[in-house]
């Protein structure tokens, strides 16, 4: 299931911008990107996708005619789905509603993470079915190719069922768990100055 939401989210268009924008690439660590380095992929792979990302017709290339997506999906979704040791969801009692609700659900996922690391494992989110999931029961259009809509809303029926959920459940974070060296490479907080600088700035406007 985690694999085909990975094809889903590696031959999306709209989700281009994003990946291209989001790597920091030559990087062990980044304030505000994801290193390369961090990706979980092969240095080949690595190679691959920076390659593919100068262009969305390259991207759209290597994935029609070259199976593209098959050695991320295998690197990053589908391996680490069978070598961790368990998956995670964290469903709220009920749908939230209000801005509060979001907040209550952020601190479940704080504890939940905080108390992993204190256990010594490792934790990694995979939060694309539930991202997914958002968008067709909410009845939002996720792309100009209707095959990726239709592709999602199937996963979503799957997802469901090995979650035992209802269309009207909430699902709040996604992740998988288990004992793990320390990653070497990461993405890392912003200095202090400049998230408050930030916070301020958002604060005067009306």
């Amino acid at each position: 299931m985690l694999a085909d939401n990975g094809r889903i989210r590696l031959a999306c268009p709209e989700a281009y911008e994003v990946h291209r924008s989001i790597i920091e690439w030559g990087a062990r660590f980044s304030a505000d990107r994801i290193p390369d380095q961090s990706l979980g992929v092969n240095a080949l792979t690595a190679r691959l996708v920076k390659w593919e990302l100068k262009s969305w017709s390259r991207v759209d290339f290597v994935n029609c005619y070259l199976l593209g997506t098959l050695a991320p999906r295998v690197q990053l979704d589908f391996l680490p789905a069978l070598l961790c040791g368990a998956h995670l969801l964290l469903r709220p009692v009920r749908p939230p509603v209000v801005l509060l609700d979001y907040v209550d659900a952020g601190v479940a996922m704080q504890r939940l993470w905080l108390t992993a690391t204190a256990c010594g494992l490792q934790l990694q989110p995979q939060m694309t079915p539930v991202i997914f999931r958002w968008y067709v029961r909410s009845g939002a259009r996720m792309s100009v190719l209707p095959e990726i809509d239709r592709s999602a809303a199937v996963l979503v029926e799957q997802f469901e069922r090995l979650a035992s959920a209802g269309t009207g459940d909430a699902f709040a974070f996604f992740c998988r768990v288990g004992d793990g060296i320390p990653p070497r490479s990461r993405s890392i907080r912003k200095p202090l100055d400049e998230l408050m600088q930030a916070v301020t700035t958002l604060a005067r406007e009306p």
